[in-house]
């Protein structure tokens, strides 16, 4: 499915080749450390409470505030520019396109058939598509892509059960945590990435 839309200029490589990854902030161990073996000296933005943009190298290994020191970078600068190459990925000659399948398919395997809202499982253009929730500029990208392809009667809220597979239904968020339980659910607020907490309105 496309959306057409302006094709940007190609975007410089990136001095320090690096992905944008979401990240759930830890709220278990000491403060300043990140989920998933992101230790208190990696490189990370704060997005929202509860989540943040981290960075990962090719290998997929962390990339620390001492890396981008060395290679002359802020975190702020790499956050732009990793985010300027991702949104480059999802344009193509008719425009804005993300390949989608029925949520159905991981959903069934992992949750023993739940109803599910209408929406679809996301690729990330070569990256996890959680990935993409990690930036304004991608994420919003993303959502306007499926506000025109879903045409929402509700609103868009986004599941992500790993930190890489990406939902998104057409459904409040309160919705989709009763479909998915064990996925944090998402909302966009102003190209940023909101986390959904059950009680809270």
């Amino acid at each position: 499915m496309h959306l057409l839309d302006t094709i940007p200029s190609p975007s410089p490589a990136l001095p320090l080749p690096a992905t944008q990854r979401l990240a759930r902030l830890d709220t278990i161990g000491a403060p300043g450390r990140l989920a998933r073996g992101f230790g208190a000296s990696t490189a990370f933005l704060s997005l929202s409470p509860g989540l943040a943009c981290v960075f990962a190298d090719p290998d997929g290994a962390a990339l620390t505030h001492q890396a981008l020191g060395a290679a002359g970078m802020s975190a702020h600068q790499l956050w732009n520019a990793a985010a300027a190459e991702l949104a480059a990925r999802a344009h193509t000659e008719r425009g804005v396109e993300f390949l989608v399948r029925s949520p159905a398919v991981t959903c069934a395997a992992a949750w023993g058939g739940a109803e599910l809202p209408r929406g679809f499982e996301v690729a990330g253009h070569g990256v996890a598509a959680a990935h993409w929730l990690a930036h304004p500029q991608t994420f919003t990208l993303l959502h306007r892509h499926f506000e025109a392809v879903l045409h929402p009667e509700a609103m868009l809220a986004y599941a992500t059960d790993d930190g890489e597979r990406l939902f998104v239904f057409d459904a409040a968020p309160h919705a989709v945590a009763a479909a998915l339980p064990r996925a944090d659910v998402v909302t966009y607020s102003v190209g940023f990435p909101l986390l959904y907490h059950p009680g809270r309105s």
